[in-house]
C-alpha cells in the first residue's frame, strides 16, 4: 500500500501541467496569428503589386502594338488610323490583370518641352497640330495603369507607367496643307486654294475659296509640294490615279488656267507642272530647259482678285514686288519642294528656309520664308543660301562663320548674344568674332538627341524662330536657350526620329 500511495502522488501533478502546457500554447497561437496575418498581407501586397506592373506594362505593349499598326495598304505610316484613346483591356482569361491607357501625341518632345501642347486626335480623322498644321506626330506620351483585379484584403491599388515613344518618321512623305494668298490690306478673309472635291477628275479647275476652318483642313485644299516641284492634291491619291493629280498648265502662256492633271512618277514631272516658289511669294511656271540652265517663265499663278471662286490662271509675273494676285503662304506642312544645302530648312517649320529678309542685308531682323525653288538648285536667291563650317569625317561639330555671299561681298550671320533677341547678318569681320562664330551639329549618333542638328552661338544659345513681326507672316528668327526642340533644328535628317521608348518611369 505504501509503494501504490506514492506512485498516486507522483501522478498528481500531471493535469494541471498539461493545462498549463495547452493554455501557453494558445496563448503562443493567439501571438503569432496577427504576425501570420500581416506577413500573408505584405506578401498578397507585393505580389499585387508586381502583378500590376506587369498589367501596366501590358498596357504600354498594346498601345505600342496599335500605333505600329497604323498603316496603310503600302505599310507607310498613316496617322489618320492611330489609336486616340483610352485603351482597356485584360492581361489572360482569367482578367485577373488588367490595364487602362490613355495616349497623347505631339510634334514637339514632352518631356525636354513640358509645355508643348498636345495634338488633336480624332478617332477615324487621326492626328492635327493646328499651331503648324501638321499631321504627323513625332512623339507619343503612354500613361498605362495596371491593376492586379483581385479585390481582396492586401491587394495594390494599382500602379502606373508613363514613357514616350519617339516615332521614325519622313519628311519625304509631306503631311500637307493649305495654300493661302497672301491676305491685301484690309481683307480679313482667308482664301486658299480649292479642288471643289477631295476626289476630283483629271482636267478640274481650281479656284479661290475660303479657307477651311475644320480642324484639319478640308482635304479639298490640302496639298503636297514634292521634291520634284510638282503641287499634289494629296486625297487624289486613287486606284484611277495612282501618282494622284498635280497643279497643271497646258503652257506658260498668259491666260491658261491652272487645272489639275495626272501626276507623273515623283521625280519623272512633266515641266508644265513644276512651279518654282521665288522671292516675291509667287509660284513661277517651268520652261521646257528650266532643269539645265535655270530660267523660268515670265508667267505666275494668278487670280483676278482676292475673292472666293476666282479661278486660277497664268499672268505674267509681277517685277519686284509681292502682287496681291500672286502672292502665297503655304503652310510649313505643304512642304520644303527640292530646298536642299546651302538653304538651312528649319524642322519644325519644314517647308520654310533661313532668309535675309527682302535681300536686304541691313535688316533688322531675319525671317523663315518658304523656301525658295528652281529646278536647277543653282538658280535659287543668294538669300537663302549660307554656307556653313564643314564638318570632318568621324566628327559630329565644326565651329565658324554662316555666310551668305551678294555682290561679292560676304555677310555673315551675327547673334545678338542675348537670348529672344534678333538674328541679324553684317558684313564679316565687321563686329565681334565672337558674335559670328557658331557651332554646328549634324546627326552624329554621339550626340544626344537635343543636340543633333543644332546651330549654336558663343553665348551657347540656340538659332531658333519666334513670333512674326508685326505685319508679316513669317517667324522671324531668334537665339533662345537650347532644349532640343524641332523650331531648334535645321536640315535634320528625313529620318531624324527612330522608334524608340524613352523616359519610361513610373507615377
Amino acid at each position: 500500500m505504501t509503494g501504490l500511495r506514492a506512485r498516486l502522488s507522483d501522478d498528481r501533478g500531471s493535469m494541471p501541467m498539461l493545462l498549463m502546457v495547452t493554455i501557453v500554447g494558445l496563448l503562443l497561437s493567439a501571438m503569432l496569428v496577427p504576425l501570420l496575418v500581416t506577413q500573408d498581407r505584405a506578401t498578397r501586397f507585393g505580389t499585387s503589386r508586381v502583378h500590376a506592373l506587369d498589367a501596366a506594362q501590358a498596357g504600354i505593349d498594346a498601345t505600342l502594338g496599335q500605333i505600329r499598326a497604323a498603316v496603310d495598304g503600302t505599310g507607310i505610316g498613316d496617322s489618320s488610323r492611330l489609336p486616340c484613346g483610352p485603351i482597356s483591356g485584360s492581361v489572360d482569361s482569367a482578367g485577373d490583370g488588367a490595364y487602362t491607357v490613355g495616349v497623347e501625341y505631339f510634334t514637339a518632345d514632352p518631356v525636354a518641352n513640358p509645355t508643348a501642347a498636345k495634338m488633336l486626335c480624332a478617332l477615324g480623322y487621326g492626328t492635327y497640330d493646328a499651331a503648324s498644321g501638321a499631321f504627323t506626330p513625332s512623339y507619343a506620351r503612354i500613361t498605362s495603369t495596371g491593376t492586379d483585379g483581385r479585390a481582396v484584403n492586401g491587394s495594390s491599388g494599382g500602379r502606373t507607367l508613363l514613357t514616350t515613344y519617339v516615332f521614325k518618321t519622313s519628311n519625304t512623305n509631306v503631311p500637307g496643307g493649305v495654300l493661302r494668298i497672301y491676305p491685301a490690306a484690309g481683307n480679313t478673309t482667308a482664301l486658299c486654294v480649292d479642288a471643289a472635291t477631295s476626289t476630283p477628275s483629271a482636267g478640274a479647275s481650281v479656284t479661290l475659296q475660303t479657307c477651311s476652318t475644320a480642324t484639319p483642313p478640308a482635304s479639298q485644299q490640302v496639298f503636297a509640294y514634292r521634291t520634284d516641284l510638282t503641287i499634289q492634291l494629296l486625297s487624289s491619291v486613287t486606284p484611277t490615279y495612282p501618282n494622284g493629280l498635280c497643279l497643271d498648265t497646258a503652257g506658260p502662256t498668259a491666260g491658261n488656267p491652272v487645272v489639275l492633271n495626272a501626276c507623273r512618277a515623283l521625280g519623272s514631272p512633266n515641266y508644265t507642272q513644276q512651279w518654282s516658289f521665288d522671292d516675291w511669294g509667287a509660284y513661277r511656271a517651268s520652261l521646257s530647259g528650266s532643269r539645265t540652265n535655270g530660267t523660268l517663265a515670265t508667267v505666275c499663278i494668278n487670280v483676278a482678285a482676292q475673292s472666293a471662286g476666282q479661278q486660277l490662271t497664268l499672268a505674267a509675273c509681277a517685277q519686284n514686288t509681292s502682287s496681291p494676285t500672286q502672292a502665297w503662304v503655304p503652310a510649313p506642312s505643304v512642304g520644303a519642294g527640292a530646298a536642299a544645302p546651302p538653304q538651312l530648312i528649319n524642322y519644325l517649320e519644314f517647308g520654310r528656309c533661313l532668309d535675309v529678309t527682302g535681300q536686304n542685308v541691313n535688316a533688322d531682323h531675319l525671317i523663315d520664308y518658304p523656301c525658295k525653288q528652281n529646278p536647277w538648285a543653282g538658280a535659287v536667291a543668294w538669300n537663302q543660301k549660307f554656307t556653313t563650317p564643314a564638318i570632318a569625317a568621324g566628327a559630329n561639330s565644326a565651329a565658324g562663320q554662316l555666310v551668305t555671299t551678294t555682290s561679292s561681298t560676304n555677310y555673315c550671320l551675327t547673334t545678338p548674344g542675348t537670348a529672344g533677341g534678333y538674328v541679324t547678318v553684317k558684313t564679316c569681320g565687321s563686329t565681334a568674332a565672337s558674335l559670328q562664330r557658331w557651332t554646328v551639329y549634324n546627326g552624329d549618333k554621339s550626340l544626344p538627341y537635343a543636340t543633333k542638328f543644332t546651330i549654336v552661338d558663343s553665348s551657347e544659345l540656340c538659332l531658333a524662330l519666334t513670333q512674326p513681326v508685326t505685319g508679316e507672316q513669317w517667324s522671324a528668327i531668334d537665339v533662345e536657350k537650347c532644349t532640343g526642340a524641332a523650331e531648334q533644328k535645321w536640315n535634320a535628317n528625313p529620318n531624324l526620329s527612330v522608334p524608340t521608348l524613352q523616359n519610361t518611369l513610373e507615377r
